[in-house]
């Protein structure tokens, strides 16, 4: 039992975490929040294999915009073996998003759990060796990915059972043990080039070990197999520029420029736009990466082994030394794509597993009584702790909170059985509006097009699909038979697709299904009819003054006593907000309808830009819109704000309240607000609705 201990202790951590991750649920979730872009290509290319033939070299997604947008062939600069073995799970077991993620999730738990062997085969010690994978665990960044559908964390758990059997070698110089590791950073390279970071730095421990005037005083070799390391070293590196090299190939044979198969480097931009850069990965993802204690940790971790090095083992300070080399080269090489991609550190990871496990090792050397301190490892607890519930709150923030938008489009996530039965097939192609990526054909399980900008790595013209009327005509020429629009609204903030939505065969919710090859016409988006105008100039108050009132039809909106005459856009007053009265003019209208709409202007004077609005709110089923953009503007500085929107199901029969709202210190100034209220465009049509 005592031998097996050590495992049941790190198990029961792991599902521990799991739980405070939330793991058991979110590995029911289809992609979203964070990067669901890319998750839904990993995923995509997996379904397609499944559903279209098992043609390992013929990966596909159903974003058909390769070969003049006719086709989704297509290819990552990562070989496709996780997708082709999700593939074939679904063949066995049937297609489930949850398939994909629990079988990522078990791959990097089980790196991880190597990760731990490696640390106790070398410390000999529990506590330590649990302390420091959790610590490695608590960034937001790994947390999120490492249960999601990205090749990124799997690639970096592979490295870790790599790393574990190249350091038994290193003790044991058992020849199996060097082909395990070659192999097992094989896969882990291939699975995301940027894992060759450990095979690389592992390739410079060998020349500084047989190069005489490098090795120094050292005498020991750490690899005493050179020809079968060369041997597996070219061989490994060989197979994953092959196929980075076919991917290139069959990329330019299609035509396609959707996965980057290039460089961003750091020479291809002036100060400003380094600078903004920069800017970008502070406010966004340092902190993403781990929180600003693990930070200083890791800095005096860094720090104790460059201090005490000669404690170190030496093929670990070779490596650390070359891993900082190759992740500068990467950053410089990669740079632009760090604004935005968070998930392009995680192939760095190794470098603070390394230094976590090397400070724990050289500490154990030097000061072998605080190494067993209870005081000391109290404190490793607490910092443990409070960094698993900080990547806690992050992972439930991008789930939860800003960074998830699935909310406004939940409705495709459901869709599927509704297409399927008004006839809308998987083999038809579709539009999707409103969608710059690829996710929504896969949430939809339909093939077709979006409103991608393919920028062609920004390196030639972009091209634009859907987003104006000759795009959409174009689809339609390349096969698109369906378009589907989240939200009625598309059709006015985009009016170029009126002339397209004009047979409408189905609605499901929020979304509104196209027929974009039959001629039986019985929808026109330009018929709204005005129901009601509503209307105040700020110049009309009630007698007691409390409320604002239109004479000519008697309507009231509260908040009378924000009236000024301070500055007016039309007569002599208008209504001043502030901190002290940041509530103007509100009118509460009772009962709306799914499909009615609503266009919300005023007039607006202040000093700065975008200071107060015109908000839009409903309960209990919540429903918030506020209207800052700016359609006209005076010489004396006035400016007309508007709000335009749609009344979705969700809220059919609440009432609606609008009102003009500036909570800031310095007034802001409003005139002449008006409510147009137009009537359920869906009265008029006759629709199959579920």
């Amino acid at each position: 039992m005592k031998k097996h201990t050590p495992t049941i202790i790190i198990i029961l951590l792991f599902i521990v975490i799991a739980i405070i991750y939330n793991y058991h649920n979110i590995v029911f979730k289809k992609p979203q929040s964070v990067h669901k872009w890319r998750q839904s290509d990993c995923a995509s290319i997996t379904l397609n294999y499944y559903q279209d033939g098992m043609d390992f070299f013929e990966p596909e997604t159903h974003n058909l915009t390769s070969d003049q947008g006719t086709t989704g062939k297509c290819s990552t600069s990562e070989m496709p073996l996780l997708y082709y073995t999700v593939a074939g799970m679904y063949h066995v077991f049937g297609y489930h998003d949850f398939i994909y993620r629990i079988f990522n999730t078990l791959i990097f738990f089980l790196g991880l759990f190597y990760l731990f062997k490696l640390s106790n085969y070398l410390l000999r010690n529990t506590f330590w060796s649990a302390a420091i994978v959790l610590l490695f665990f608590t960034s937001p960044v790994l947390a999120y990915y490492g249960n999601n559908y990205l090749t990124n964390t799997t690639a970096l758990a592979v490295s870790f059972i790599g790393w574990y059997q190249f350091i038994r070698y290193i003790f044991e110089k058992k020849k199996q043990l060097l082909i395990k590791a070659l192999i097992l950073f094989f896969l882990a390279a291939s699975l995301k080039i940027t894992a060759l970071f450990s095979l690389f730095a592992i390739v410079g421990v060998f020349i500084f070990d047989h190069i005489p005037f490098l090795k120094g005083t050292n005498k020991a070799k750490n690899i005493q197999h050179p020809i079968l390391f060369v041997i597996g070293s070219i061989a490994a590196g060989g197979v994953v520029a092959g196929w980075a090299a076919y991917a290139r190939y069959y990329n330019e044979l299609h035509n396609c420029t959707y996965f980057s198969t290039t460089i961003f480097p750091i020479w291809n931009y002036d100060s400003e736009g380094i600078n903004h850069i920069l800017s970008k990965v502070r406010k966004l993802w340092l902190y993403q990466y781990y929180h600003a204690s693990m930070h200083a940790f890791l800095t005096l971790a860094a720090v104790f082994i460059i201090a005490f090095y000669k404690k170190n083992l030496r093929v670990f300070n070779l490596a650390i030394l070359f891993i900082l080399i190759e992740i500068v080269i990467f950053v410089l090489l990669q740079f632009m794509t760090f604004a935005d991609h968070d998930y392009y550190t995680i192939g760095m990871f190794i470098l603070p597993a390394l230094i976590l496990l090397s400070s724990i090792l050289v500490f154990k050397k030097r000061f072998p009584k605080l190494f067993n301190h209870v005081i000391f490892k109290t404190a490793i607890a607490l910092l443990i702790g409070f960094n698993v519930y900080y990547a806690h709150t992050q992972v439930t923030e991008r789930y939860e909170g800003w960074y998830n938008k699935t909310r406004y489009k939940q409705d495709i996530y459901s869709i599927q059985p509704y297409l399927d039965s008004i006839g809308v097939t998987q083999n038809d192609t579709i539009i999707s509006i409103p969608d710059g990526s690829n996710a929504s054909l896969y949430i939809m399980n339909r093939k077709g097009w979006t409103q991608y900008t393919d920028a062609r790595f920004n390196r030639g013209e972009k091209i634009r699909y859907n987003q104006d009327s000759a795009g959409i005509a174009k689809s339609i020429k390349n096969g698109a038979r369906y378009m589907i629009v989240q939200g009625i609204e598309q059709l006015y903030l985009q009016p170029f697709i009126q002339p397209f939505a004009t047979e409408l065969v189905g609605k499901y919710k929020r979304v509104l299904i196209f027929d974009l090859k039959q001629d039986q016409p019985n929808f026109d988006a330009s018929k709204r009819i005005v129901s009601y105008r509503y209307f105040t100039n700020a110049e009309y108050l009630t007698i007691n003054k409390k409320q604002f009132l239109n004479p000519t039809d008697s309507t009231l909106y509260a908040n009378g006593q924000t009236q000024s005459n301070d500055a007016s856009y039309s007569g002599n007053y208008s209504i001043k907000l502030n901190a002290g009265n940041p509530y103007g003019a509100t009118i509460t209208i009772d009962s709306i309808s799914t499909g009615e709409s609503f266009s919300i202007s005023a007039w607006r004077k202040n000093n700065e830009k975008d200071k107060g609005c015109i908000v839009a709110s409903s309960t209990p089923e919540k429903f918030y819109k506020k209207g800052t953009r700016v359609v006209d503007t005076t010489a004396n500085g006035w400016e007309k704000i508007q709000l335009e929107f749609f009344i979705p199901e969700n809220i059919n029969g609440q009432e609606l309240k609008i009102y003009l709202y500036n909570p800031n210190e310095k007034s802001v100034f409003f005139d002449d607000f008006e409510i147009i209220r137009y009537k359920s465009v869906f009265r008029l049509f006759e629709i199959k609705e579920k």
